[in-house]
């Protein structure tokens, strides 16, 4: 299983909120500068979430450019990817894949013109989920469906994999969900874990749970993490 660090953008820096609440957790500075420090340790991966887009208040596409130039092998981006012109834009500065979340949840039709242009081999979905396991959509804010119901439409629609991510713990360092297990023998294609993740030890659950991917951010920034790239 790789560890794959994540850069969120919001306001042109480099952030790492708690919940996906606007103005908490802590600012780390310039993104590029940041993704530059992250590539010096040894990280070939990358998830990158523009979050001022994906709340439509604003867009930090340059940034997101510059960053995925510098030489990562293997870049994931999100956060307010809404039409085809966006999807094929992301995906010409060199994204391995662009990752979807309330369109595929709210727009079926918009989201089908995007699947239909650029293959499923190019999207992740991300599951944004709470401890109650509904899907969050819209920044976080509001609640779509329960995650086994967007698990049976995922399976209607093969894409290239599928982020889980526990919103409900997300930035906070706390534990991660040891119950997405048994969620992991009916996904198909990639399996990503994101929210809560602080020490080794739930790196080694995820692994054994049979994730491909774990994203860290707080544990990474805080230092709890820092260097670890494959268990």
């Amino acid at each position: 299983m790789k560890v794959m660090p994540s850069i969120d953008i919001s306001n042109r820096r480099a952030v790492k909120r708690i919940k996906g609440e606007r103005n908490s957790g802590i600012v780390l500075g310039d993104p590029i500068y940041i993704a530059y420090e992250i590539y010096s340790y040894g990280y070939d991966c990358i998830h990158i979430v523009d979050l001022d887009a994906a709340e439509g208040i604003d867009s930090n596409e340059d940034i997101i450019k510059n960053i995925a130039s510098i030489g990562f092998k293997w870049i994931q981006i999100g956060g307010g990817i809404r039409d085809v012109e966006k999807a094929s834009r992301i995906l010409s500065y060199g994204a391995s894949a662009i990752i979807v979340s309330t369109l595929f949840f709210s727009n079926s039709i918009k989201f089908n013109e995007i699947y239909r242009n650029i293959g499923g081999d190019k999207i992740l979905i991300s599951i944004d989920y709470d401890d109650k396991y509904n899907v969050m959509i819209k920044g976080w804010r509001e609640r779509a469906l329960n995650i086994n119901k967007a698990i049976e439409l995922l399976k209607k629609t093969p894409v290239l994999g599928v982020i889980f991510t526990y919103v409900s713990s997300e930035g906070t360092c706390k534990g991660i969900d040891k119950n997405i297990a048994s969620y992991i023998s009916i996904i198909d294609g990639l399996k990503e874990y994101a929210g809560g993740v602080s020490n080794y030890d739930d790196l080694l659950f995820l692994k054994n749970a049979g994730f491909d991917y774990v994203v860290i951010g707080m544990a990474l920034y805080k230092g709890y993490l820092k260097g670890v790239k494959i268990v």
